[in-house]
């Protein structure tokens, strides 16, 4: 089977297993409260409130936000999911809604006749109903584009250089919500600058709290923790460095994402690996 007919078929299945109050739900994540799944006007707004909502719950603006970053991984992630769902139905008929089952009329009680009663007169025998017309079938669900798009040329992607998922997505070989979600998947695993800071001797554990509280004070949020931390006294800019050294190490490569979801092979990820850097050299500074 070809791999378009795959994702069709997989898009037919996704589509069959998601209810209207899926559909609602993930409406309510994106657009808010007034979403209604039968206005049209979402499906045209879909990506661009997409990525309003995924930049309002990056998990890079914790700091700038004044929330922690394991909240934003959620939200991120409720974000990421409600967009997959609208997309599959996007251009296919709304979900059905569950009903229960219709109850049977109650028949109408008729007084029995007297027995002197003369028997009522036979009405004609009337003509079998037409068996009602059969619907016609639903078409099948309209799928997104492939994972992997031959057309894209290496000159068609952006003049700047690249990071491996951007250059997978630019590529063609996965889609924004699959980018958004290897994201929130890798910052999930970096832990914060401050255990970092207090695992390798450069703080005490109570001066974390401390360089936290004098920050919300100042009303300095929006700095990043290790560059506050330096303006108190606290950290110097060579342990910073080897902080942010320490937190990049301990994520796992967002390749691995990519490979444990079905998307990339493993031998798929050096290849990958080899094309980004020939694509920028070509804008090295």
């Amino acid at each position: 089977m070809e791999s378009a007919d795959i994702d069709r078929s997989r898009a037919r299945v996704e589509t069959q297993q998601i209810t209207i109050e899926d559909a609602i739900r993930a409406g309510r994540t994106l657009f808010g409260p007034a979403f209604a799944i039968e206005a049209a006007s979402w499906r045209e707004a879909l990506k661009a409130t997409y990525r309003r909502r995924a930049m309002e719950t990056h998990p890079d603006r914790a700091s700038a936000l004044g929330r922690r970053e394991a909240d934003l991984v959620r939200e991120f992630r409720a974000v990421a999911d409600a967009y997959r769902i609208l997309s599959a139905l996007r251009g296919v008929p709304v979900p059905a809604r569950a009903s229960p089952p219709p109850r049977a009329a109650a028949r109408p009680a008729h007084p029995r006749p007297p027995a002197s009663a003369a028997p009522p007169r036979s009405a004609p025998p009337r003509a079998a109903a037409p068996a009602p017309a059969r619907p016609p079938p639903r078409p099948a669900a309209q799928t997104g584009a492939p994972h992997v798009r031959p057309s894209v040329r290496p000159e068609d992607l952006p003049r700047r250089r690249l990071r491996f998922a951007e250059y997978l997505y630019y590529s063609g070989r996965v889609r924004w919500s699959e980018l958004v979600e290897a994201v929130a998947w890798q910052r999930g695993q970096r832990p914060p600058i401050g255990r970092i800071a207090v695992e390798l001797g450069f703080l005490a554990h109570d001066d974390v709290g401390v360089i936290l509280e004098r920050r919300r004070l100042a009303g300095a949020n929006g700095i990043p923790f290790g560059e506050w931390a330096i303006r108190l006294g606290y950290l110097t800019p060579f342990q910073v460095l080897a902080i942010l050294g320490q937190q990049l190490r301990s994520q796992r490569p967002i390749g691995q994402y990519f490979v444990e979801r079905g998307i990339l092979g493993p031998d798929e990820v050096e290849d990958v690996r080899h094309r980004i850097v020939r694509h920028n050299v070509r804008f090295a500074a």
